[in-house]
């Protein structure tokens, strides 16, 4: 078994389209905005997928429901880039909210920011500080799991 694409259900496929398309600078494998459907390449062999949201529910018989409802957000799309805050402005240029400005974050290792896309979703863009950037705990932590994968 192997995960093969992570698909976003949008009711705006245009805009979901071209912003992962254009933001996150992803080839297109199938599709293209004028449709209903549409892979997108991130280059690790897991695609993300855009699919209609009306579509999708009438193919599965939940068109009656509400689409969606107030709660925590339910996932978190994470995306490794090379330079933080350049990517963050970009997708903001392409019609994302930013969530929270990059930042440093040494207990976890990485710089990040946090932003929700045309359709609400949220992701992480993120890339790992030098290990001198991070905090003295997480540098034990990874020691002590060095030291562990040796014995």
């Amino acid at each position: 078994m192997r995960l093969s694409h992570i698909r976003l259900l949008t009711d705006q496929f245009p805009i979901m389209f071209r912003f992962y398309r254009d933001a996150l600078d992803l080839s297109v494998r199938w599709g293209d905005e004028d449709g209903i459907y549409a892979d997108l390449d991130t280059g690790t062999g897991v695609d993300i997928a855009l699919f209609s949201r009306e579509r999708v529910a009438k193919m599965i018989g939940t068109a009656g429901l509400p689409p969606s409802g107030a709660a925590q957000d339910p996932i978190m799309l994470i995306v490794a880039v090379d330079d933080v805050d350049f990517r963050a402005n970009r997708l903001v240029e392409h019609g994302a909210a930013l969530v929270n400005e990059p930042a440093d974050q040494p207990d976890h290792g990485i710089r990040s920011a946090h932003l929700r896309d045309p359709d609400g979703n949220l992701i992480e863009l993120n890339t790992e500080l030098p290990h001198s950037r991070w905090s003295e705990t997480l540098r034990k932590l990874n020691e002590q799991k060095n030291r562990n994968a040796q014995d």
